[in-house]
Formats: C-alpha cells, sequence, structure tokens
C-alpha cells in the first residue's frame, strides 16, 4: 500500500529524514538536524544507526530495500545527542526523488507499552553514563557472533563480524582525542580498537572466562593513529547463544605503567649500586627493626640478610641507646657530619667500633640510611718514638 504524504515543508515541527535505497539517511529537514545535532552534505548519506536504535535501523532499511512495506504509525526509538533514546511514533512513505521519506514525532512512552518508571530509569542511566568521567563505551555486533564456534573462530569473528560503536559518553571522545565535532559513535570500531596480537589475547581471555572480564590490557589507537596503552572491563549481553553486545570501561594505564617501569628501573640501578659498595649499607625502620642490608654488610659482618633482616638493629650493637644516637646524628647532619659511632657484635662474637653516617629518608613510613666505615685504630706508638 502505498502513503501519500503532503509536501514536507509543512512539518517544521516535525522530524524528517530520507533513506535511499541502500538503507543509509541521504537527507534530514532543519529540525532533525538541529535536535539530532548531525550534518549531511550534498552526495553524503549516513547509516541509519547514527539515527536510530539498532531495532529500528533494522526495520526502515527493510522499508527502504523494498523488503517489507511503507508503513504508518510505526514506532522507532531515536538516539539523542544525550546519548539517550527518545520513543517517537513515524509514519513512512514512498518518495520518487530519495527512496522513503520518515516523518516523526515525540511519543510517550506509556504508548510504546514501557511504564513511566522503567523510563524514567533509562532516563537516568543515560544521563549518568553521558556525565561520566570515566570513558564508557559499548559495541553493538550487527552481524551477532555465535558463541558455540570455536574459541579461535570467535575471536576472530569480534574482530571481522560487522559492529558499530553505541552510547559511548563524551569521556570516551576525550580519551581518544577525537576532534570536535566528531562524533565517536559514528567512528568504525577497528580505528580504535584493531585486531592486533595483544588485542586478540585479550579477548581470547575474555572467552574463556565466560565472557566477564576485569582489568584487561589492551593497546588502542588514538584518533590519530598513536598506539595507546588501557585496561578494560568488560560485560556482554548473550541472547539465545549469540553475543549481540559488549560493553565496559577504558582507562589509560601508559603513564602508571610508564612511571612503575622507571621505579623499577632506578630500583634496579639503586640494588646494582649497593651490591657494589665497598662499605656496609643498612636500612633500618623509625622503630629500629632492619629492614635492608647490602652484600658488604653481610660479608663484613658475617650474617646473612635472611639471619637478621626483621630483627631489631640492636642485637647486633653492643653500645646502648643505639637507635637513638642514630637519630640524634641525623638530627645533627642537617646542620654537621650527622655522625656517630657504634660499637657492632659480628657473627663470630669479635667487636669493633664503626662510624656511621644517617640519613633519613621521608615518605608514608620514616626509615633511615645507614653507611658505615670502620674506626681506624690507632697504632702503638714504637719505642723509638716513645723515648724520643
Amino acid at each position: 500500500m502505498k502513503i501519500h504524504v503532503p509536501d514536507t515543508a509543512h512539518f517544521d515541527a516535525l522530524m524528517v529524514d530520507w533513506i535511499d535505497g541502500q538503507g543509509r539517511v541521504c537527507a534530514v529537514n532543519a529540525l532533525e538536524a538541529r535536535e539530532l545535532a548531525i550534518k549531511i552534505a550534498d552526495g553524503e548519506s549516513l547509516p541509519l544507526e547514527r539515527i536510530y536504535s539498532s531495532t529500528s535501523a533494522q526495520v526502515l532499511r527493510g522499508i527502504a530495500r523494498g523488503d517489507q512495506p511503507v508503513r504508518s504509525g510505526l514506532p522507532v526509538w531515536v538516539n539523542s545527542p544525550q546519548y539517550s533514546e527518545v520513543p517517537m511514533i513515524a509514519t513512512v512513505a514512498a518518495d520518487a526523488a530519495r527512496g522513503i521519506v520518515v516523518i516523526k514525532q515525540p511519543l510517550p512512552a506509556s504508548v510504546l507499552g514501557i511504564g513511566p518508571e522503567l523510563a524514567e530509569r533509562v532516563e537516568i542511566l543515560s544521563q549518568m553514563i553521558g556525565a561520566a568521567t570515566e570513558a564508557c563505551w559499548c559495541i553493538e555486533f550487527l552481524e551477532p557472533v555465535d558463541t558455540s564456534l570455536a574459541e579461535d573462530e570467535i575471536v576472530e569473528r569480534i574482530f571481522a563480524n560487522q559492529s558499530r560503536w553505541r552510547a559511548c559518553n563524551e569521556a570516551m571522545a576525550r580519551l581518544y582525542r577525537v576532534p570536535d565535532g566528531t562524533d565517536f559513535n559514528m567512528q568504525p570500531v577497528s580505528r580504535y580498537f584493531p585486531a592486533t596480537e595483544i588485542n586478540r589475547q585479550m579477548v581470547r581471555d575474555l572467552v574463556r572466562s565466560n565472557y566477564r572480564l576485569d582489568r584487561a590490557v589492551a593497546v588502542d589507537r588514538r584518533h590519530d593513529g598513536t598506539e595507546m596503552l588501557v585496561e578494560n572491563d568488560f560485560r556482554a549481553a548473550i541472547k539465545d547463544g549469540f553475543l549481540v553486545r559488549l560493553w565496559g570501561t577504558t582507562r589509560d594505564i601508559g603513564a602508571h605503567r610508564e612511571r612503575e617501569q622507571q621505579l623499577t628501573d632506578r630500583a634496579d640501578t639503586m640494588q646494582d649500586i649497593l651490591s657494589a659498595a665497598p662499605d656496609p649499607i643498612l636500612v633500618v625502620s623509625e622503630d629500629g627493626l632492619l629492614l635492608a642490608a647490602n652484600p658488604a654488610a653481610e660479608s663484613v659482618w658475617g650474617r646473612t640478610a635472611e639471619q637478621v633482616l626483621g630483627r631489631p638493629i640492636q642485637h647486633f650493637i653492643e653500645t646502648r641507646q643505639a637507635l637513638d644516637k642514630l637519630r640524634q646524628a641525623v638530627l645533627s647532619g642537617e646542620e654537621g657530619d650527622g655522625e656517630c659511632e657504634l660499637a657492632v657484635i659480628a657473627a663470630d662474637g669479635s667487636r669493633d667500633v664503626w662510624r656511621f653516617r644517617a640519613a633519613r629518608i621521608e615518605g608514608e613510613i620514616r626509615r633511615y640510611v645507614l653507611t658505615a666505615r670502620r674506626k681506624a685504630r690507632r697504632r702503638a706508638r714504637s719505642l723509638t718514638e716513645a723515648a724520643s
């Protein structure tokens, strides 16, 4: 049945778009362009999913291709710039020049059989996602993935099957440095989530974890093509054995991992330096427990690190109130040499006086670094020197 529609110029208060025979939006009226923040240049077109939900898009695509008859009173869901879906009632008619024309007006949720409370919850969730500071995303598979296939085939199809971004928020666009005025949701999924080996392994882990995975590391690409190390939390929607949707959150962990590597490199360097130092070096906690000792300390005093770590330093020092003396040395070190003399008891029971230089390490837990040098013993004067 062919539905006659008057000149659309009279529908200034209604949203109108035209869909060509390929099932793409080729034109919109001024109201729809303004309300949905879209613009179509002459000769260009947009996928239906830019304006409609996936279900509504499938129905309209079937009508545009002639697979289904034109209809009036068709309920559709329209994607708003605020990442929510607005229920509308549409009249679809044939247009000789541009395929079909779709004329819409907002429709109360109750008319579509959705209770006011449910509609309000959907609106609240949409607003929360849109305003979230963490990057939220959703990948919708226009070609659902059969989860009964072999693992490798599932992984391959997750990357190969036709899919699109849906309801990705502003934080997601900022994270991937999408230029102002460019809709992230209209970009190809593969542009930011390429089928690299590390990403394939992440998806393989997702499949093995029954499509629920947290803190999964991937290497994505920003809008300009530069790589970005990210961490994802994944959830999935599976209907009738087919994966139809993945969603979750993404965090840029590149700076964090770089900082971790820098700290690890610095720790390795310091360990090499301490291992090569000829003088004994100790690290002591605020309450006097030995936290670390370099190889020179083990060699000179005859005790391995396993034998002394975690024990009070006073157990190995004969001088009374050794910790107080070290603390005093730290305080005097701010104005003087910061040293004190302590008698150390070696593993064989021998005792020698050592000069300790103490320095404080500030942080959440205060610690002291001690560097020891054996105090030079006075040599007895020769008889000749005594007689002179």
